[in-house]
């Protein structure tokens, strides 16, 4: 993952991965995109329709695997959003990548 990179204003912009699109990110994507110094970057969902309108709606990267999405260099913090069986193995792949 990247470091958290300056805009020129003073402010720090905090570059998002999202890792499963269903209803958890659905909650927290409006809260993401109001905040002034989060940019939605990259997301990974099993699903290609959910990654398609990611992409169509950010212009982000998108990944069929979280690994795939905490190795990405535009992603400097990653929000999990996959079912809760999933959390720990997601948090660690995260953890793993810096």
């Amino acid at each position: 993952m990247a470091r958290v990179g300056g805009n020129g204003k003073g402010a720090a912009t905090l570059n998002v991965g999202i890792v499963g699109l269903g209803g958890g990110a659905s909650d927290m994507i409006p809260a993401f995109v109001q905040h002034p110094h989060i940019k939605l970057t990259a997301a990974a969902d099993i699903d290609p329709g959910q990654l398609e309108k990611f992409h169509s709606e950010f212009h982000g990267e998108t990944y069929q695997s979280a690994e795939a999405l905490c190795a990405s260099p535009n992603v400097d913090a990653v929000y999990i959003a996959t079912p809760n069986q999933f959390h720990t193995a997601h948090a660690l792949l995260a953890l793993e990548r810096g």
